[in-house]
């Protein structure tokens, strides 16, 4: 039998384990794992990636408790997100960080051609953006 003192010192043990986890990861890795998670059926320059991560954690775009959470939950996440009450809450979330990848990467450049490695061209910013055409579905016509 399992005495008291032995699961009082296992949960101390894990509760101290989740913090330290939670506080030493990083935003970007959080960004990372929800894009890679989401676009899985696309193929991703890997620096461009990281540099989106970091772009979009300087934005400050989404809270960085919930990005701290992700990243701490790490090799698991992909299953707590696949849990229907677990979805609902990330869905929001998720879905404006990938918008904001494609749309600062040239996959719509490209036509939506999902056979083409998807580069980050820079972060995407329709009132300051620093491209020649801030419409990422505007494309050259082609004769």
């Amino acid at each position: 039998m399992i005495s008291r003192r032995t699961l009082l010192v296992g949960a101390a043990g894990i509760a101290a384990a989740g913090v330290w986890r939670y506080a030493t990861t990083s935003e970007e890795d959080a960004i990372v794992a929800v894009v890679r998670r989401r676009l899985d059926y696309l193929t991703l320059d890997d620096e461009g990636l990281r540099a989106f991560a970091r772009d979009l954690a300087d934005h400050g775009v989404v809270a960085d408790g919930k990005l701290h959470m992700i990243a701490a939950v790490g090799p698991v996440y992909p299953l707590i997100a696949s849990v229907p009450a677990a979805a609902q809450l990330l869905k929001h979330g998720e879905e404006r960080i990938v918008s904001l990848y494609l749309l600062s990467s040239d996959f719509f450049v490209n036509g939506t051609d999902e056979t083409r490695r998807v580069r980050y061209l820079g972060f995407y910013d329709p009132i300051g953006q620093a491209r020649a055409c801030a419409n990422p579905f505007a494309r050259s016509v082609v004769s």
